[in-house]
């Protein structure tokens, strides 16, 4: 993977978690772009003079990026065309974007460090050392429930803020998310992480020498199918989100049992007998009840008419 001098990846991991955090947490007419990009510089300077993290370092270029960021402008492109349908104006789809490309990055790279803590230095004996480690975006290490939670929770906020209505919203993001998942899970094949469990079908993947389910694939591909369907859901009542929650959760669920990347790290899960179930079977449950819940709730609203 060629790699490129440039400021240190923490520096600028630590950047974009301080524009963030300042988006969200600033007054609407301070919340700007121009005025988190500021917040986002005061930070990551005022890391690199306190000596919590190097000024300098190397970015790498890889596969998974590349596919990462055609994935963000796929969710754009249908998220404004369906926005659009909807009555939303393009520039909360353009902001929506932002907030859920810092919130999904920062989260899925918080839930890989709470749940590989083990790798990395502790933060109470070498504070300098936990912080370059844990900002270091691009040498990997993200876990895709812990970006959905947080850009989840960000764009709510961000969306209530705005006066847009909230379901409806969810209706134009839910398939446009899906399709960046595809588009995402192809650069996790090409990075050779999410692998599967040994298997000798005749469509297996080679991971290390071994034939394994290309988890990764069947993952995208279950996504593509689902984006295309949820998309003909016109977006108005939460109907396309119930069914997006609802559809993803449960295939989620199901890969889960042909993963093959977690017997070191992830294999332990949330133990609760006389259940075994991952990390990410666990945070798939409330997610197809939410799902449920949603789909119950636009066919009572269909029923009154509404």
């Amino acid at each position: 993977m060629p790699e490129l001098p440039f400021l240190h990846p923490a520096l600028l991991g630590l950047g974009v978690a301080g524009g963030m955090a300042w988006s969200a947490l600033a007054p609407l007419r301070l919340a700007g772009p121009w005025a988190a990009l500021a917040a986002g510089i005061l930070v990551a300077a005022t890391a690199g003079l306190a000596g919590w993290t190097p000024w300098l370092g190397e970015l790498r270029l890889t596969a998974y990026a590349a596919f990462l960021g055609v994935a963000f402008l796929v969710a754009w492109w249908l998220g404004r065309r369906r926005a659009r349908a909807a009555g939303i104006d393009d520039e909360h789809v353009r902001i929506q974007l932002i907030v859920a490309a810092i919130g999904g990055i920062l989260g899925a790279r918080l839930w890989y460090i709470i749940e590989y803590r083990g790798e990395f230095p502790s933060p109470l004996h070498d504070f300098s050392g936990w912080l370059t480690r844990a900002a270091d975006l691009d040498r990997g290490g993200a876990v895709w429930f812990g970006g959905l939670l947080v850009a989840a929770v960000a764009m709510v906020v961000h969306t209530r803020r705005s006066g847009v209505p909230l379901v409806r919203w969810a209706d134009c993001a839910a398939p446009a998310v899906l399709a960046a998942l595809a588009i995402g899970r192809l650069g996790c094949f090409a990075n050779g992480c999410c692998f599967g469990r040994a298997c000798e079908l005749p469509w297996a993947a080679t991971h290390n020498g071994v034939h394994v389910h290309p988890t990764q694939l069947y993952e995208s591909l279950v996504c593509a199918v689902l984006a295309a369907v949820i998309l003909r859901i016109p977006p108005d009542r939460g109907a396309a989100a119930g069914w997006s929650l609802l559809g993803y959760a449960t295939w989620r669920f199901i890969n889960e049992t042909m993963r093959g990347d977690y017997d070191v790290k992830l294999g332990v899960g949330f133990s609760l007998s006389p259940f075994h179930l991952t990390s990410a079977q666990w945070f798939a449950l409330p997610l197809a009840v939410l799902g449920g819940w949603l789909v119950w709730r636009a066919r009572l609203k269909a029923g009154d008419g509404r």
